[in-house]
């Protein structure tokens, strides 16, 4: 259902602090509020991934996001055409 990358590099060695500590701030967010019978994957779509990460304490990386947005309403600058000017003694 759902697949992202959280923590693309953490160099794991014993005793994995790092990654127990990361695995209870998950389990944390997600038993405060997570809805009951809700997987963690659905909680992270409820909520978005953005807002999931700011509450494990983690900041966002490119190599997170598995592809660029493709929202229609998203408009760029470079794909606006200048319409032409009409001269103001041609009526």
């Amino acid at each position: 259902m759902l697949s992202a990358v959280l923590v693309p590099f953490m160099k794991l060695e014993p005793p994995y602090t790092e990654l127990k500590a990361l695995i209870a701030r998950i389990l944390e967010v997600w038993g405060d509020e997570g809805k009951n019978r809700e997987r963690v994957g659905e909680f992270i779509q409820r909520v978005g991934l953005g807002n999931f990460l700011e509450a494990i304490g983690l900041e966002p990386e490119p190599e997170m996001v598995k592809h660029p947005r493709e929202n229609p309403y998203v408009f760029y600058e470079e794909y606006f055409e200048e319409e032409p000017k009409q001269d103001e003694g041609h009526g």
